[in-house]
């Protein structure tokens, strides 16, 4: 049994959401804007945090944990906060961008790292921040970013397996991408070892990568 190259590049595989399972979101109104009640969310911890304020309507509107973090029926004040402790403050400016732009597009380009992989990294704590706020349309965002990456590492592959469930999109384009690597024979010598010690520490991705190859086959 050999291994045939894929036909299609994993930025052709990968899905995003359907419509269908996607919340009905209207696209946000001005109006939004224009609420007196402002919320101070913190992203990140000790000196790396960053705080923005941001208007409640628009934050509730189109999630619906922070629509149930702010609408207790006890709160009455008109300015809260909401911590983050755990998330990126980087992919949290990116969703921001999507939040006020409301922009699918593939073709924007906005530079968030210095480097291939740490771009691809806060793509992907974008898209798992999105999990927290229960936004798949923002997730769809990411990915098609995450998709168009021309450089991807290890560490960047480890991080789509260990921090997001069984079964995620983020997941299933790792697994595409160490797949076509492998078989085109793309990844460079100086990081084959790193790639092997991938395979031998995270078993799921093993697993994954083998059923692409049979189904290759």
């Amino acid at each position: 049994m050999t291994s045939q190259t894929p036909t299609k590049p994993p930025s052709e595989e990968v899905k995003t959401h359907d419509e269908a399972q996607k919340p009905e979101v209207k696209k946000p109104s001005i109006a939004l804007l224009e609420g007196k009640a402002s919320i101070a969310v913190t992203v990140g911890a000790g000196e790396a945090a960053a705080t923005w304020k941001l208007p409640k309507d628009l934050l509730t509107h189109v999630s619906p944990f922070f629509n149930a973090a702010l609408n207790q029926p006890w709160s009455e004040s008109t300015t809260e906060s909401v911590d983050l402790v755990e998330d990126d403050p980087a992919a949290f400016r990116f969703f921001l961008h999507w939040l006020y732009s409301w922009t699918l597009a593939k073709s924007e380009k906005q530079p968030l790292a210095v480097s291939p992989d740490l771009e691809t990294m806060v793509y992907l704590q974008a898209w798992i921040l999105g999990n927290k706020p229960c936004c798949p349309r923002f997730q769809d965002f990411a990915l098609r970013h995450i998709a168009c990456r021309t450089a991807f590492f290890p560490d960047c592959i480890e991080k789509a397996y260990t921090d997001t469930p069984v079964g995620s999109t983020v997941r299933k384009w790792a697994a595409l991408e160490v797949n076509y690597g492998a078989t085109k024979r793309s990844f460079k010598p100086s990081n084959r070892e790193a790639w092997a010690a991938l395979m031998e520490r995270v078993e799921d991705l093993a697993i994954d990568v083998v059923k692409l190859q049979i189904r290759d086959t």
